[in-house]
């Protein structure tokens, strides 16, 4: 079985890289005018339909005196047409950090918007009546000053999402325990980072060192720092914090951006997740080998000659060749605005740039997932210059191989947390999950309209392998 399943999937590889060419379409706007410096754009299944719709929120800093802000949704039809659905607030007032998450999953209604918001200190969520339609803020704390992003996952293992945020202020990152129905408690007594002068701002969460349980990495703004603290979890369900012995790296200073700088991924396609993270200071894109409480070796994807002020960076796999790829977006107006480098096969990523487009837009935050339902990865953005929603179609294509040779299998959301999902399956059908030796890891038999729980895998790289296609995917799990 390992063996077949390898030769499937190196075929498929061999395949895709001799065959196939990436590019993206012209701009399709989705809202000319989104509001005032719109800053985070994040994708989802908002409706219960299945296909990613997607969620924004605004940060008009107006000279340092808060106005009125914006958090919007907007419907997609599934060939990635999109419409504006009424505002989930129209109240907040510099919004921070924005996520797309199932706080109350035990309510059975879907995905919920999850915010930090300077104006009132505070971490809130938006619930989600399972259609789209969103209820009154849900005020999670109203102390936390001048909270950075936010993410979500289950850190205390007992099935249900908590959340992560930092204070700046009181340079603390913190995590609140939920309890499936909407209900969250600040861990007090296990901040998993307190006290000094740092400025805590980024972070992002998954298994990082490959014990079951989910890190933390942080990024420091003040000092330009990044740590990872490392999750003491015990069976009793008693979590603390370590902070690994050395740091990811240091002193180089981060720039008021408040969008993805950071990044647990897996850069190089080994199996093993790295830290990725874009300055946009000097410009300097870096990913760093990490050993656990050990060196960080930093290797350089782009620098100040290609953007010099990078705002955000994203690794998916956009030339479905089942390697990561990384994504760069401008936060200035002088440079190509979105542009990407070509991922290897156990190596650092390609240091020449493809562009995507150059608008001058801004783009301070980009989502990366399926919009269009065909199998490929495209792009969404917010453009702060512009004040404008738009998207990029992957028009990936598999050159000479006839249209009805094509599987038409579509698994997504890739990577995932917790829910796979899939299209072009009109009966039962049977989908293994192996790892990366190829030892079975997961065996269901699923409706076609029935999505897989990956929940309990740990991050990582797997292979999907359908009994009685001949199908094989690469499955990324956050």
């Amino acid at each position: 079985m390992k063996k077949t399943l390898l030769f499937c999937l190196i075929q498929l590889c061999l395949i895709l890289t001799v065959s196939s060419q990436t590019t993206f379409s012209a701009i399709q706007n989705i809202d000319p005018n989104t509001g005032t410096d719109p800053t985070f754009v994040v994708s989802g299944d908002l409706d219960g339909d299945t296909d990613i719709d997607l969620a924004i929120g605004t940060y008009f800093y107006n000279g340092g005196t808060p106005t009125q802000d914006y958090i919007k949704w907007y419907k997609n039809d599934g060939n990635g047409n999109f419409t504006l659905q009424p505002s989930i607030s129209e109240s907040v007032k510099w919004v921070q950090g924005l996520i797309i998450a199932d706080v109350d999953a035990l309510n059975n209604n879907g995905n919920d918007i999850v915010a930090t918001v300077a104006d009132g200190s505070k971490l809130v969520y938006y619930p989600n009546d399972g259609t789209g339609g969103f209820g009154s803020e849900v005020v999670i704390s109203s102390t936390i000053t001048d909270p950075g992003q936010v993410v979500a996952g289950d850190i205390n293992k007992d099935g249900n999402l908590d959340l992560v945020t930092v204070s700046y202020t009181d340079n603390e990152t913190i995590w609140f325990a939920g309890d499936g129905n909407g209900n969250f408690t600040e861990q007090t007594s296990s901040p998993i980072q307190s006290g000094g002068t740092d400025g805590p701002w980024y972070i992002d969460i998954a298994d990082f060192d490959g014990d079951t349980d989910l890190d933390v990495l942080v990024g420091f703004y003040n000092n330009g720092n990044v740590e990872i603290y490392y999750n003491q979890y015990i069976e009793n369900g008693t979590v603390s914090w370590i902070k690994d012995a050395v740091s990811v790296d240091t002193g180089n200073s981060f720039l008021a951006v408040p969008t993805n700088q950071i990044a647990f991924a897996d850069v190089n396609n080994d199996g093993v997740l790295d830290v990725i993270k874009c300055n946009n200071t000097n410009g300097d894109v870096k990913w760093f080998s990490k050993i656990k409480n050990g060196a960080s070796t930093p290797t350089s994807i782009s620098n100040n000659t290609i953007i010099a002020r990078p705002a955000t960076i994203e690794v998916a796999d956009l030339d479905n060749d089942t390697y990561n790829d990384v994504i760069v977006t401008d936060g200035g107006s002088n440079d190509n605005s979105i542009i990407w480098f070509k991922g290897a096969d156990n190596a650092s990523p390609s240091t020449t740039e493809s562009v995507i487009v150059d608008n001058n837009f801004q783009y301070w935050s980009i989502t990366v997932d399926d919009f269009d339902g065909d199998t490929d990865n495209d792009i969404a953005a917010v453009g702060v210059f512009s004040n404008t929603l738009d998207w990029y179609e992957n028009q990936w294509d598999v050159l000479g191989v006839e249209e009805n040779a094509i599987d038409k299998i579509r698994v997504y959301p890739n990577p995932t947390k917790d829910q796979l999902y899939f299209k072009g399956l009109s009966e039962p059908f049977e989908v293994s999950v192996y790892d990366i030796v190829g030892k079975s890891i997961l065996d269901e038999t699923l409706d076609a309209n029935t999505s897989l729980d990956v929940s309990k895998l740990q991050s990582g790289i797997y292979i999907l392998k359908f009994k009685d296609y001949d199908s094989t995917f690469k499955l990324i799990k956050e």
